[in-house]
């Protein structure tokens, strides 16, 4: 089981490499930056492009670099523990990837955010952004619920070990069993406690735009890191609910079928996979447009719905997307191009 393991490791490690090759290239990272420009309802102006690219090549290639440094570390984790004999460990490898890559470009939107500027004329706005202006509610709440989830989920089971129903965990090495999703539930925690001064000491650092279009992408990439920032405890209690779920279930004693033991072994099973899907679909629902394009909802209001406009009544025509080239050219008729009278903030 090893080798197949390390043979479909070397795959996915090989295909991810090619990845990395594949977009240094010139054409890769041109559509790269038009799929952002989409995602987020911005034009891409030409004096502002070459920056763009660049961080957005950079961000892509610390995504691909952290899923190859998640799945190694994964990988060596389960051969030298002999976990590779769990079908449901694939999934872990899975969620570590997704914690790497994570991580990884966390690293590097910050590097980006932090960097020193230099002493330049530049905009300002009457009110200062708070994080509400860049994530959603949905995404602010579900991070938080995941990381109370897991801290419940981790209370129950030792509660239930304690209580030793039929006497399941007689054999059970509760120890060994418990510390290591003990501990990434303590790393959760601190991740938040982190995550949550970082985002505060980004959004209390200036925005170096000389142009409201730049100072509309600086919102941007803003809201990417921030909405990094905050998914990363939940992803991490969600990784420490699998851990303990999975082990639990593999070191239970389960007596006669209809049991108590044999109903705690088949839920143990069971919730580790659910937490799977249920972080997938937060996942998936956190890259909706709406999401991703909430700042611009919050401090860019008229350029929001002249973009919501647009994508309802020509987004399949292609004409309308704010990323092509006749979108560049015509992008204030648009309404894509924020100006000095959209600069305002919506109600909170």
């Amino acid at each position: 089981m090893d080798t197949v393991v390390l043979i479909l490791a070397a795959l996915v490690l090989a295909g991810l490499g090619i990845r990395l090759i594949h977009n240094a290239r010139a054409e890769p990272r041109r559509r790269m930056l038009q799929a952002y420009s989409r995602q987020v309802g911005l034009a891409l102006v030409p004096e502002i492009v070459p920056e763009l690219s660049g961080r957005i090549y950079r961000r892509e290639r610390s995504g691909v670099v952290g899923s190859m440094v998640g799945l190694v570390l994964s990988v060596a984790a389960l051969v030298v523990t002999d976990g590779s004999q769990n079908p449901w460990n694939g999934l872990l490898v899975v969620v570590a990837m997704t914690v790497g890559s994570t991580v990884a470009l966390i690293g590097n939107d910050s590097r980006s955010a932090f960097a020193p500027v230099a002493e330049a004329p530049r905009l300002a706005r009457s009110d200062s952004p708070g994080l509400a202006d860049y994530v959603t509610p949905l995404h602010r709440t579900f991070s938080l619920g995941l990381l109370a989830l897991a801290t419940l989920s981790y209370i129950a089971v030792l509660g239930i070990i304690a209580i030793n129903p039929d006497r399941v965990f007689d054999d059970v090495l509760v120890r060994t069993i418990l510390w290591p999703s003990g501990l990434v539930l303590a790393l959760a925690t601190a991740a938040s406690l982190v995550t949550w001064a970082a985002a505060n000491a980004l959004l209390g650092r200036g925005q170096p735009a000389s142009t409201y279009m730049q100072l509309a992408w600086s919102d941007a990439f803003r809201s990417t890191t921030l909405r990094s920032l905050v998914a990363i405890p939940g992803i991490i209690a969600a990784v420490s609910s699998c851990v303990l779920f999975l082990s639990l279930s593999e070191a239970i004693n389960l007596p006669v079928p209809g049991s108590i033991g044999a109903i705690l072994g088949g839920s143990f099973t069971i919730m580790g996979p659910v937490l799977i899907v249920v972080l997938a679909s937060w996942s998936l629902t956190c890259t909706r447009n709406r999401s991703r394009t909430h700042f611009l909802r919050r401090l860019w209001p008229e350029t929001a719905v002249e973009l919501d406009r647009r994508r309802a009544s020509g987004a399949a025509a292609g004409n309308d997307q704010p990323g092509d080239q006749r979108g560049d050219q015509r992008g204030d008729q648009r309404g894509d191009q924020p100006n000095q009278g959209d600069r305002t903030k919506t109600p909170a």
